[in-house]
């Protein structure tokens, strides 16, 4: 399908290749140099914290990041503050070909092009882990990260160590365990543009020789960086507000350990939820809805507003047996959002108000059996297994203020006009009730989630430089909607039911499935310095159920299956130098597609793309810059391609390019796949400058994105092609180990979204923060 949008990505492309060549030619030339400095001090050790080497537990046992064949994008805590990351929303400006939103304040995430928009009933296909525990709803995740140890993008499908719903990838939040062996801590406090106060604060307490206890702590204040102009009907603006505590207390023995955890995060505020329409519809027009510049401003006729409550439990045992050790992680997480509410068609205009509480209540619990020194074969076998279960209760339960809930009429136009816009079920059913206003719809979502699998993977060294990966994962799952109603509101909040799904006796209420994805892999190791990895694996994410629905009957969407190919390298050397990168092709059948309409019979409904294809290469470097003339210099180069098509898709949803109006039945077959750039790339150069008191470390990043499209037609909603440059200065005083840290973010200005959120009334858009600053305290003790 040839299109503005296609032509303006072959146009960028040259531009692209052009800009990368030189920085990549850069990388060649400085490495070449730096190996032919016979006379560099090897006792030298650099101060950069960009060229930290990092241990992850990508194969759930702790490795350095150069070890694992998997493709991997590692950042130690220190890395994240040198890299100015606070925020999993700017784990996109450093990981190439993550896309991370966030839309009306739920994560969206798409990772080497396979993703998913599912924020309200489904899951996510990039999964999330925080200290080894799934969080399967992604409300609350795009809060700031506190203080963690390491963050790990697992890239491609891993199901068969992490599993459940991880056909594109995972990200691994590791947080700090209790330290029985010192008393330390930290505070950390900055101030910055919009008026934002951030403060943080860890302290390890030992309290025995086996037991420690450590609790972290953060509170975030402030302004939006939004303003209402003077035709808003809301003027008054919250403040942002995100605060919450992590409480670990663990007991260590040389054979055991046991870590008990409460974590709790409260967000309130705007948020993405206020979203203004930088492109109405046709519709909103006709009914008064007028176009939002796009500038940081808005005028809205509803009022905005996003808090979420966010609990979790969970435990860790860990013992160490003579042949084996073992893994016992429990969870118990409650979610709750009892105030989403946004002006669903975006402008000063009373067309439609939404809001969505949410609630969910998920417990987990894994097993896992891990092969150590002293199990049998260890020499030339690896293995690990276990089991895993998941048992949740997720809800919804949106309520629709149509046409503002008390006007007989809009611009003159008789509601019963209005009306007949609505699909004809409701249309009927609404025209024959004497409405003397608008029309209040309140609707109920409730969906049971009931899973086990049991998975191994076991690694065989065949010779001193090649090894056989061996894994598989067995999934049964059972989903269950619980609830599924449509009901007309009154004054006093009494419902009349108009619609009751789940009981109509029509639809499938509840669907059994099993799975069984494998893992075939060969790993090389020609020298020391360097590893080729070739992979085979099948991805797995459940289907779901449409709970959500104004007039159409229940509907299942298939579950989504993967299959991946991957060759990869990773190289190393004293020198300071690493390339890492990749060549894969992913395939993907029945895609999980969510498309928002209330005029296709829901407010958010689901639906399968018949197959997609991704073909690409990633690639992340490092280098230390003629060390042997210049300390400390640092410079990383990261860059992603991808080539992502949707090869069937006949029957898609969409909205009509001339008036907005929802229109099915569309073929998107050979249209770019939503939400994935054609080209990303990062760039960073880091100087490290030794004074008397300490180290001055200045860094200098830029991030580039192509551009892409939000919805399968690849019209009407698109991203265009934006950059990024920001810079970090931090000053350590390491007498009294505290360090100063003034920052630069979007110095460039440009002007971005963090997510569109396209409906039957328009583009409706949060953009990203313009140009800011911040100025960081850390003290540490």
């Amino acid at each position: 399908m040839t299109n503005k949008y296609t032509f303006h990505h072959l146009h960028m492309r040259n531009n692209t290749v052009a800009r990368l060549l030189p920085a990549a030619m850069l990388a060649i030339f400085c490495q070449t140099s730096a190996n032919a400095q016979e006379k560099a001090p090897a006792e030298r050790q650099s101060r950069n914290r960009m060229l930290e080497e990092v241990v992850v537990t990508a194969t759930k046992r702790a490795e350095n990041l150069q070890d694992v064949p998997i493709s991997v994008a590692a950042f130690s805590g220190d890395m994240l503050a040198a890299m100015g990351v606070d925020d999993p929303t700017d784990l996109q400006a450093i990981t190439p070909g993550l896309t991370y939103n966030s839309a009306t304040g739920f994560s969206i995430v798409y990772l080497r092009g396979v993703g998913s928009d599912a924020f309200l009933m489904a899951d996510p296909s990039v999964a999330t882990y925080i200290d080894g525990v799934y969080y399967p709803f992604s409300s609350g995740l795009a809060q700031s990260f506190g203080r963690v140890e390491r963050i790990e993008v697992l890239k491609g499908p891993q199901g068969t160590l992490f599993g459940r719903n991880t056909t594109g990838g995972a990200i691994s939040i590791t947080t700090e365990k209790p330290n029985i062996e010192e008393f330390y801590g930290s505070i950390e406090a900055s101030y910055g543009s919009f008026d934002t106060k951030k403060a943080s604060g860890l302290i390890n307490i030992p309290i025995t020789d086996h037991w420690a206890t450590t609790l972290a702590v953060f509170h975030n204040l402030s302004d939006n960086y939004y303003t209402f102009d003077s035709d808003s009907i809301q003027q008054g603006i919250p403040e942002e507000v995100a605060k919450g505590y992590r409480l670990k207390t663990m007991l260590a023995y040389d054979n055991f350990d046991i870590l008990l955890a409460a974590v709790r995060i409260d967000q309130s505020g705007f948020n993405t939820a206020l979203a203004p329409n930088t492109n109405p519809s046709s519709l909103t027009a006709l009914l008064g809805g007028e176009k939002q510049a796009r500038n940081h401003t808005a005028s809205v006729n509803a009022p905005i507003n996003f808090d979420i409550d966010n609990e979790v439990y969970f435990a860790e045992a860990n013992f160490r047996f003579n042949k084996f050790d073992s893994k016992l992680i429990l969870s118990k997480q409650s979610l709750h959002n009892p105030e989403c509410l946004t002006d669903f068609d975006g402008t000063n205009a009373a067309i439609i108000s939404f809001g969505s509480p949410t609630f969910s209540d998920v417990k987990t619990a894994e097993l896992q059996f891990i092969s150590n020194e002293d199990s049998w074969g260890s020499s030339w076998l690896e293995w690990i297994g276990g089991f895993y279960y998941i048992d949740s209760v997720a809800g919804l339960d949106p309520k629709f203020s149509l046409l503002g809930g008390e006007h007989g009429d809009v611009l003159g136009i008789p509601i019963s006009d209005v009306l007949a816009l609505l699909p004809t079920p409701l249309s009927n059913l609404l025209n024959s009730v004497p409405l003397t206003g608008g029309v209040n719809l309140g609707l109920h979502g409730l969906l049971s989630t009931e899973s086990t699998a049991a998975f191994l993977q076991t690694t065989f060294k065949l010779t001193d430089w090649a090894e056989l990966t061996l894994g598989g994962r067995y999934q049964e799952e059972e989903r269950i909607v619980l609830k599924s109603s449509t009901q007309i509101l009154s004054g006093n909040d009494s419902e009349t039911t108009l619609f009751d799904w789940a009981n109509d006796g029509v639809g499938d209420t509840s669907v059994e499935s099993t799975n069984f994805s494998p893992k075939v892999a060969l790993n090389f190791y020609p020298s020391d310095a360097l590893m080729i990895y070739l992979s085979w694996q099948e991805g797995y994410k459940s289907g779901t159920f449409n709970t959500i629905n104004v007039t159409d009957d229940i509907d299942y969407a298939e579950p989504e299956d993967v299959v991946a190919y991957e060759l990869g390298a990773k190289y190393s050397n004293s020198n300071g130098f690493t390339l890492n990168g990749a060549i894969f092709q992913t395939e993907i059948e029945n895609i999980q597609v969510q498309f928002t309409s209330l005029l296709n019979g829901g407010a958010v409904t689901f639906e399968n793309a018949g197959a997609g294809r991704i073909r690409g290469i990633d690639f992340d470097s490092k280098i230390l810059v003629f060390p042997s003339l210049v300390d400390d210099l640092v410079f990383s180069l990261s860059g992603a391609y991808l080539d992502a098509i949707y090869t069937d898709y006949k029957n898609g949803s969409g909205f009509d390019e001339e008036t907005g109006i929802f229109v099915g039945g569309q073929d998107f077959t050979g249209n770019r796949m939503v939400r994935t750039p054609e080209y990303t790339a990062t760039m960073a150069i880091s100087k490290t400058f030794m004074f008397k008191p300490g180290p001055l470390e200045v860094t200098v990043d830029g991030y580039y994105n192509s551009g892409y499209p939000y919805q399968a037609q690849n019209t009407l909603f698109f991203e265009e092609e934006y950059y990024l440059i920001n810079a970090r200065a931090s000053f350590l005083i390491e007498e009294w180990d505290l360090r100063i840290t003034a920052s630069g973010k979007n110095l460039n200005d440009a002007v971005y979204a963090y997510s569109q959120f396209p409906n039957d009334f328009g583009r409706l858009e949060a953009l990203a923060p313009p140009t800011n600053y911040s100025l960081a305290l850390q003290w540490n003790f």
